[in-house]
C-alpha cells in the first residue's frame, strides 16, 4: 500500500468561480486596487503565499495583501457553501483508494484556514490521514510537505498527485513517482515532466493497480 500525496487546487478541486467571487468582495474594502479576472486568479494557482497574491493582484501592497488575505477568510467561507468544487469522480477516487488501504493526506502550498474550508465543506476529510499544508508545517516549498508527511509515516511507497510543475519539482526532490492531472491547472509542458498523466480521477485508481 502507498502513501498518495494530494495536492488540492487543479487536483481534487476547482474553487476559481468562488475564490475569484470572495476576492472580489474582500477588495470592496480596497476599492482602489482592480478586481482580478478569474483566468488570473486560476494562473495563480500552485504559487505559494504571498506570491498567489502578488500574481492575482500585483498593485497590491504587502500591508494591503495581508489585509486582503483576512478579508478573505470570511468572504471564502460565504461563497463556497453549499458549493460542490470537486472535479468529476473524486470523491468515488478517494473512497475506492482509502477502501484498499492506501494511505491518502493532502500536501498543498495553501493555507491552513483553505485546506480545513476544503476538506469539510467538500466532505472529503474521512478520506485524509494527517492532511497538511505548507503553512501547517511552516515551510517555505512544498517539497517541505513532503519532509513532514515522509517524518510521520516513515520510508514506504510514496505518490505525489498534483497538476503543476511545483507538484514535480517537490516530488524529484524526495525521489517519488509524479501523476499530474489532464483535468486540472497544468499544461502540456508541465505534463512532460510528469511519471504519468491522468484523463480522470479513475485512471489514478487504475494506475496504481496496474
Amino acid at each position: 500500500m502507498a502513501v498518495i500525496l494530494f495536492d488540492i487546487d487543479g487536483t481534487l478541486v476547482d474553487t476559481t468561480g468562488p475564490m475569484t467571487r470572495a476576492i472580489h468582495e474582500a477588495l470592496e474594502e480596497l476599492p482602489h486596487l482592480p478586481k482580478p479576472s478569474e483566468e488570473a486568479v486560476r494562473s495563480g494557482y500552485g504559487l505559494a503565499g504571498n506570491a498567489f497574491w502578488e500574481h492575482v493582484i500585483p498593485e497590491a501592497t504587502l500591508e494591503e495583501i495581508h489585509l486582503i488575505r483576512r478579508l478573505r477568510h470570511t468572504t471564502l467561507e460565504k461563497a463556497i457553501e453549499g458549493q460542490n468544487v470537486l472535479f468529476d469522480g473524486i470523491r468515488n477516487m478517494l473512497e475506492t483508494l482509502h477502501e484498499q488501504g492506501h494511505t491518502l493526506t493532502t500536501a498543498s502550498n495553501c493555507g491552513v484556514h483553505y485546506m480545513n474550508l476544503i476538506l469539510d465543506t467538500q466532505q472529503i476529510r474521512p478520506y485524509m490521514t494527517a492532511p497538511e499544508c505548507l503553512e501547517s508545517v511552516g515551510g517555505e516549498k512544498k517539497a517541505d510537505i513532503l519532509t513532514a508527511h515522509r517524518i510521520r509515516h516513515g520510508e514506504g511507497d510514496y505518490i505525489m498527485v498534483g497538476d503543476r510543475k511545483s507538484d514535480v519539482e517537490a516530488a524529484r526532490a524526495h525521489d517519488f513517482p509524479v501523476v499530474l492531472t489532464g483535468f486540472g491547472f497544468g499544461n502540456e509542458e508541465e505534463w512532460a515532466l510528469a511519471d504519468h498523466v491522468i484523463k480522470s480521477p479513475n485512471d489514478l485508481v487504475e494506475w496504481i493497480n496496474r
